[in-house]
């Protein structure tokens, strides 16, 4: 498999577990929850600092709009409103990384002990 190869299924993978967190209010309630959390411990103010404005969330996420239109609007959200959409994707990621960390150890996955690195 080349690396373009590796991308390719690495995406694959990626939209298959957000499937499965999407198809799974528990886990996706869950998952955002975590995240405020976060940012809260963090001392972010989560409505005003994480919060996307509506029309900004629509430009940005584009759920519902062509790509066309979405490469016009896009320009015209403000910066503070891609900084807040930042700042909740990376309390998303820090939560997912710590849930897999956690999920490693919790069931102590055979490989960590027989693969030759070191253990968590």
């Amino acid at each position: 498999m080349d690396s373009h190869e590796l991308a390719e299924r690495l995406s694959e993978l990626g939209g298959l577990i957000w499937k499965a967190i999407q198809s799974d209010d528990q886990v996706t309630e869950l998952l955002f929850e975590l995240a405020d959390e976060k940012l809260s411990h963090d001392k972010v103010n989560v409505e005003e600092d994480a919060r996307l404005d509506p029309d900004a969330a629509e430009a940005i996420m584009g759920f519902d709009l062509a790509p066309e239109i979405l490469e016009n609007l896009r320009p015209l959200v403000p910066s503070h409103e891609w900084a807040k959409y930042a700042l909740f994707n990376f309390a998303l990621d820090w939560v997912l990384d710590q849930a897999l960390m956690r999920m490693k150890i919790d069931q102590k996955w055979p490989f960590q002990e027989e693969d030759g690195f070191s253990k968590p």
